[in-house]
């Protein structure tokens, strides 16, 4: 995956953050959302926050953009 980009979905209230790059992604669910790991090195290259809402800043969440914006913002 090239050109990620971190979104915060209000109506949903999840917030995906990209740490890094690939074209084969694993996502393993935990309590709070969902790490995304490359296929081959198992870096962590996403993390998806369920309830973001009450588990991140708000101050870090009024600044990502809707999913439907995202394009236009770096993570």
């Amino acid at each position: 995956m090239s050109a990620r980009f971190a979104y915060y979905d209000r109506d949903a209230d999840i917030a995906w953050l990209p740490t890094g790059d690939s074209d084969d992604v694993v996502s393993e669910e935990v309590e709070w959302g969902l790490l995304d790991h490359d296929a081959g090195s198992d870096e962590i290259v996403g993390v998806e926050v369920w309830s973001a809402s009450k588990r991140l800043p708000a101050e870090l969440l009024a600044t990502l953009p809707t999913p439907a914006s995202a394009r236009g913002a770096a993570a």
